[in-house]
């Protein structure tokens, strides 16, 4: 006998996401895998964002990018008598990119590229990389991102999307690696069509249970992927 359940009393599994790195030396050799599993990654940013979605334009709501500037999304301008670096984000609407983007190399962060970005410490408090921007590694040649997918409508499916990212310690000095984030471009959408400079956002975090060196002449590879049931 077969007994049917209903959508709405499956037992709910959380989206989560896995993480593979991999470094290799000069001649493809594996020097060390690191894999683990976090559930729950997404940054505080990320989930402000999904709320402001919802309830715009009655509340006022702000998200840091990730140098710290204040995002006011979807307001006509900033607070009166805000002091702090911020701007307003008064169109309709957003979206957010991770791979082949626009206008990146106009942005003026430490980093011109959206994907994975890497961290010499560990976030802590609430998630964002804007309060540990002064830790992002620079000193490493950062590969555009790919993402592949296998996406399914099929109720009680796990669909994934990975993300895969390369790095080259190029530089002399070792690396200590000790966070990683997920990093995408923002783009307030105007009647014309997206903005020609996007913002930089987090959108997930994380931390490693223990930090590894990226030596001189290593390279890394970083695969997250995410876990979304239907």
């Amino acid at each position: 006998m077969s007994v049917n359940m209903s959508r709405d009393r499956r037992p709910r599994i959380p989206i989560t996401t896995t993480y593979k790195i991999i470094l290799t030396d000069s001649s493809g050799r594996v020097l060390k895998v690191i894999e683990g599993t976090q559930e729950d990654p997404f940054s505080y940013d990320f989930v402000l964002l999904f709320y402001e979605s919802m309830v715009a334009p009655s509340q006022s709501i702000f998200i840091y990018d990730v140098a710290g500037t204040e995002l006011y999304l979807f307001t006509p301008s900033v607070p009166p008598g805000y002091g702090g670096t911020a701007v307003a984000i008064p169109y309709p609407a957003a979206i957010l990119c991770l791979v082949n983007c626009p206008g990146t190399p106009n942005v003026s962060y430490k980093i011109k590229l959206p994907g994975i970005w890497l961290f010499s410490s560990q976030f802590s408090g609430l998630p964002a990389v804007s309060s540990n921007y002064a830790t992002l590694i620079t000193s490493v040649a950062y590969s555009p991102p790919s993402i592949s997918q296998n996406v399914t409508a099929t109720v009680g499916a796990t669909n994934t999307i990975a993300l895969t990212q390369n790095f080259l310690n190029n530089s002399n000095s070792p690396v200590v690696v000790a966070a990683f984030a997920v990093v995408a471009a923002f783009y307030p959408i105007t009647s014309s069509g997206l903005t020609a400079t996007p913002y930089f956002v987090d959108i997930a975090y994380y931390n490693l249970s223990a930090p590894f060196v990226l030596s001189p002449g290593i390279a890394l590879t970083v695969q997250i992927t995410f876990q979304v049931p239907t």
